[in-house]
């Protein structure tokens, strides 16, 4: 067939349709035009999102909309559940998991007294004064993972970390022996130590309880859900989780563990904090320690 006869051909099947779906040419050649310009947008969304989301990696659904809106102006003739649509078909939003608990403190063990949130409140100023405990849940390509954190106080630095894949003792227990290690490392007095922590199974079972009492730790936990009452060990878990640990649902525990390592490693040697006049972790460790002896 010759260019002209598929030309004709075309206008011929054009006008059929025009005639069976009752509109014009004019209508039928315009919604041409604009499904190409839609299909031209949705590639040309995708291709800016995976840029964005470059620099953005947890930038959320209406954050990328809004950049895309903002990018494309006047070209950007779709509305926001279609947008949402492109990004969800293409993989370019977070998925939205169930949240797990990690506070379980319906329990019958011991719930000691709250040694931090006194009045005035207690504020450390020695490297290895207290230290705070919590857990979070950071996810894997089996499902959710356990993070056990302790932080100094005072350095503001993590001494210690475990990761485990269930929601037992064996987390913070081993969080806490590789702590006592680090502070007996610097010659810390660990008897002049106080552990606070949430009032969950885990810090009031007697294995965990027993490591403390043995090394004379003085033994402090919140005595309400108020996550206010271990305001720092929270704010500890999402330095760690939002500075490093995103994008981790593809890979193995193996795989997570030694991504927590470098997080740690690199929060408290190289990431410089606020709250200590950009001075690394470490940097504050050891200006306390100089100053205590």
């Amino acid at each position: 067939m010759s260019q002209g006869e598929h030309g004709e051909g075309s206008k011929a099947s054009a006008s059929f349709l025009c005639d069976y779906l009752g509109i014009s040419r004019q209508g039928y050649y315009k919604h041409a035009d604009r499904s190409l310009e839609v299909d031209v947008l949705r590639s040309s969304i995708v291709l800016y999102a995976r840029e964005v989301l470059k620099d953005m990696p947890k930038a959320g659904m209406r954050e990328l909309h809004e950049l895309c809106r903002r990018h494309f102006g006047q070209k950007f003739t779709i509305g926001r559940d279609q947008c949402y649509g492109i990004f969800r078909s293409n993989g370019l939003c977070r998925r939205n998991r169930k949240r797990p608990g990690t506070t379980y403190s319906n329990h019958n063990y011991f719930i000691y007294g709250d040694l931090l949130n006194t009045t005035p409140k207690l504020v450390a100023t020695r490297f290895g004064q207290l230290c705070v405990a919590d857990i979070t849940y950071v996810a894997t390509n089996a499902g959710w993972a356990y993070l056990s954190l302790l932080t100094d106080a005072a350095s503001r630095s993590v001494p210690g970390w475990s990761l485990q894949p269930t929601l037992g003792k064996e987390g913070p227990i081993g969080a806490l022996n590789m702590a006592l290690e680090r502070y007996r490392a610097y010659g810390v007095d660990i008897s002049r130590l106080i552990h606070h922590s949430d009032r969950g199974v885990q810090y009031c079972c007697n294995e965990y309880v027993s490591i403390l009492k043995a090394a004379g730790i003085r033994i402090s936990m919140t005595q309400t859900g108020d996550p206010l009452h271990n305001a720092l060990a929270e704010r500890m878990n999402n330095t760690i989780k939002n500075g490093w640990l995103f994008d981790t649902q593809d890979k193995s525990l193996e795989e997570v563990r030694q991504l927590i390592a470098k997080a740690v490693q690199t929060y408290n040697t190289l990431r410089p904090h606020q709250a200590l006049d950009m001075r690394t972790p470490q940097q504050e460790l050891l200006r306390l320690i100089s100053h205590a002896t």
